[in-house]
């Protein structure tokens, strides 16, 4: 009973887990171009261009910010398939030791 208690629990703490990551980077959002970057033609006079500079160089944070949520994201993912793995084998070598002691090895 005591194996099916904590398998219970390491399940629900890995959906915790899982849950945990999906909000955690539930703000990662790929921004969009400003529309003043395509637009076709000169710009009509100095406020213009600067405006277009500033959400440029608002859209080059957006895009860092965004590049490194998705690195956050990704290392997350690694770590987090790592301790699937390491569990998995504990899991296993865990049956196993069960398994010899019950045919006497």
């Amino acid at each position: 009973m005591r194996r099916g208690a904590n398998l219970a629990l390491a399940a629900l703490l890995g959906a915790a887990a899982s849950l945990l990551c999906s909000n955690a980077f539930a703000y990662c959002s790929e921004p969009s171009a400003p529309s003043c970057a395509s637009s076709f033609g000169e710009f009509g006079d100095q406020w213009e261009f600067d405006r277009c500079k500033r959400e440029m160089e608002s859209y080059k944070d957006d895009v860092e910010t965004f590049i490194g949520c998705n690195n956050d994201e990704a290392e997350a993912a690694i770590r987090k398939a790592r301790d699937d793995s390491e569990s998995a084998k504990s899991e296993y070598n865990d049956a196993v030791e069960a398994f010899n002691r019950r045919a006497g090895n």
